[in-house]
């Protein structure tokens, strides 16, 4: 599946300014728009100051809109394990896409087009698979991107990011493998974990990225047994 990448310069956004730490995060997210055109708008507006490096359009054309000596507005406010600002550790990755709400899927070409960016970039700056997240990873209370029709699986055959696969019941939590589901979050890397509105939002993300068919769900054995097997990969990562 790996090809050479095209990767247009045709569009670049002014909002950015020059990175200052190492390259060791790739964030994905969408756009949340239906067209290129809508998306390029945004991601180029001097008044939102929002941008990202990579675009990649529904037929899977790739566009560089911010060089990645430079770091570019995507992340905001957001915290992985220690990590703060992430937009001065990562390369953003926007993907044309009206929203988890649409409840429609990614398109091939573009899933295709984001591996093999991905491929080159984990490559170019040896980005470990626990580096390799969604917006609402990062920021949970208040993102939801790249979303649960996001196929994380996929990327997990070619080594992007953390997939394993799901095991156990959908019988519920007792009060203490809850808690010990919430410590093994905080120790994958999730943060913002400190009252009952903020920890559903955090499952929430969890869910999105590691079980989507529980989004909107309390968690159950499947989701304290992703999270065990989660952490045992990444001893090994």
């Amino acid at each position: 599946m790996i090809c050479q990448l095209n990767i247009s310069d045709k569009f670049k956004s002014l909002n950015f300014d020059k990175r200052k730490k190492k390259i060791s995060f790739i964030i994905l997210h969408y756009t949340e728009t239906k067209t290129f055109e809508k998306a390029i708008s945004l991601l180029t507006d001097t008044k939102r100051k929002v941008s990202c490096h990579y675009l990649i359009d529904v037929n899977g054309k790739i566009f560089n809109l911010v060089d990645l000596e430079n770091r570019a507005w995507h992340a905001g406010e957001s915290k992985w394990k220690n990590f703060k600002d992430l937009n001065s550790h990562s390369v953003g990755i926007e993907i044309v896409y009206p929203g988890e709400k649409s409840d429609s899927l990614y398109e091939k070409k573009q899933i295709k087009a984001l591996i093999n960016l991905m491929i080159f970039l984990k490559k170019k700056f040896n980005i470990s698979n626990n580096r390799i997240l969604g917006h609402s990873d990062i920021a949970p209370l208040r993102k939801t991107d790249p979303g649960k029709f996001f196929p994380w699986e996929q990327l997990g055959k070619f080594s992007l990011g953390l997939w394993v696969k799901t095991r156990g019941e959908n019988t519920e939590l007792t009060k203490n493998q809850y808690a010990k589901f919430l410590k093994n979050l905080k120790s994958i890397g999730y943060r913002y974990l400190s009252n009952k509105i903020n920890n559903k939002k955090v499952i929430n993300s969890f869910h999105r990225h590691h079980l989507p068919m529980l989004t909107g769900s309390p968690p159950n054995q499947s989701s304290l047994l992703k999270s065990i097997d989660i952490l045992n990969l990444k001893r090994i990562d």
